[in-house]
């Protein structure tokens, strides 16, 4: 059996795989002292706990947080009598808007899914899907007749 060139047979075998491995080759991750959602990064430079500030968010969302803020904001807008040339309270009231129209386009498409997947219980031949479908006609009947 001849060696190759360099006199190491085994590694000048996998030379060729190793390089062309899609996957790099030294493996590492920076530790990062505080955490993230989304491109929010909380850590003790930006918040005094952010243990706490983390378990308030496993509550409450920011969305959540900012929505009642705004909707309390909102009401207290609505009571000014200049809200309508104070250009804050017009801003105010735009965002409110545009937010509430979000969250009716939103569920308007949440019900268009719920109606995709009712049809495609509807039609499974499964015993399950088909009384899972009856119970969610059921439920939406009576929700119905309480709303009407």
């Amino acid at each position: 059996m001849s060696q190759s060139s360099s006199g190491d047979f085994w590694a000048d075998s996998w030379n060729p795989w190793i390089s062309a491995a899609f996957a790099p080759q030294k493996l590492w991750q920076s530790i990062n002292s505080g955490w993230s959602f989304g491109n929010v990064t909380i850590n003790e430079q930006n918040s005094s706990a952010p243990q706490t500030e983390q378990t308030i968010l496993a509550h409450e969302s920011y969305g959540r947080q900012i929505g009642k803020l705004l909707d309390a904001v909102s009401e207290l807008v609505k009571t000014q009598p200049d809200r309508n040339a104070n250009k804050a309270f017009v801003e105010i009231s735009k965002l409110t808007e545009r937010i509430d129209r979000i969250k009716y386009e939103a569920a308007v498409d949440r019900i268009q899914g719920l109606r995709r997947d009712l049809e495609l219980l509807s039609a499974s031949d499964r015993p399950e899907d088909q009384a899972a479908f009856n119970k969610s006609i059921e439920a939406l009947r009576s929700l119905l007749k309480n709303v009407g």
